[in-house]
């Protein structure tokens, strides 16, 4: 049987409180002087999040994820979503893991599940990005990645 990785990378919307002001497409909404400004955005520690004029980095290099040779062997396959800041010169920082693949097997597999969630980090760590920008300018964006290993 042949062993590979598919990895997908989605960046997903981090949950935050919905802004008053939303930017509309073209630049405008309407005369409202505030409406091109967010309302929650920067955070308290100065992260940007998606929408409200924040456009999402864009991924230029991501290396595959290898699977561990527990996992591989008991064929522990799943999702792992991390959440991660992209700095403005388009490095990741501060890569956690948001919700463990651990989480969704059975108790068995749950140490080879959190092998594969530490390899997910430490290939989330070597990605590069186009940063996020805020009118006109790279700014630091909170995100989250899937990634996905299955087996086929």
């Amino acid at each position: 049987m042949r062993y590979a990785t598919i990895f997908i990378i989605m960046l997903l919307l981090v949950a935050s409180k919905p802004s008053h002001a939303i930017a509309m497409p073209g630049g405008g909404n309407g005369n409202d002087p505030q409406a091109a400004s967010p309302g929650h955005n920067p955070d308290a520690s100065g992260k940007y999040h998606l929408g409200a004029g924040v456009t999402a980095p864009k991924l230029l290099f991501a290396p595959d994820p290898e699977f561990t040779d527990e996992a591989r062997h008991k064929k522990v396959q799943g999702v792992t979503v991390l959440s991660l800041t992209v700095d403005t010169s388009g490095n990741p920082q501060d890569v956690r893991v948001a919700r463990s693949m651990a989480e969704d097997v059975d108790k068995k597999y749950k140490h080879a599940a959190m092998g594969l969630d530490q390899n997910a980090v430490g290939v989330a760590k070597q990605y590069r990005f186009q940063p996020g920008q805020f009118q006109g300018k790279p700014v630091p964006v909170e995100i989250q990645v899937s990634v996905s290993f299955r087996i086929y």
